[in-house]
């Protein structure tokens, strides 16, 4: 999985699905409203099975990877794309970077203490990764 990073904003947009239109409209999936450079529907994402193609949909000003002019270009991990005044750079999706991919994750241990015959100490303990449960849910 990829994903364009921002690095004016700070701002990561995964690449899911199989095709994804940047521009300044609402209706593009990566909207670049505060760039007046960038054309209503500027450039595609295509997914072709095995890589990302960049196509420029006739923009005005154009769509450069790496600092040169394209029309369609596969992308390679770290290309740097702008459109209008934006540069984004082309990266691998890392599961730290996908709050989709944390999950809950519970551990049951038999905690310190078990074996000197502590009753609490035999309760599991859960611990939460990503979100916190709720009391119920751990029972």
């Amino acid at each position: 999985m990829y994903q364009l990073f921002d690095e004016q904003k700070g701002k990561r947009y995964p690449l899911t699905g199989i095709i994804k239109e940047i521009g300044r409209t609402s209706e593009c999936d990566l909207v670049i409203p505060d760039d007046d450079r960038v054309s209503r529907v500027h450039a595609r994402l295509d997914w072709d099975g095995s890589n990302w193609v960049l196509v420029d949909l006739g923009s005005t000003n154009g769509t450069l990877v790496n600092g040169e002019p394209i029309t369609e270009r596969k992308l390679q991990p770290g290309d740097i794309i702008e459109v209008g005044d934006t540069r984004l750079r082309f990266l691998p999706l890392l599961v730290s970077d996908n709050a989709e991919h944390k999950k809950t994750t519970k551990i049951s241990k038999t905690p310190r203490g078990a074996r000197e015959g502590r009753a609490d100490a035999t309760k599991p303990r859960t611990f939460a990764v990503g979100k916190t449960i709720s009391k119920k849910e751990q029972e």
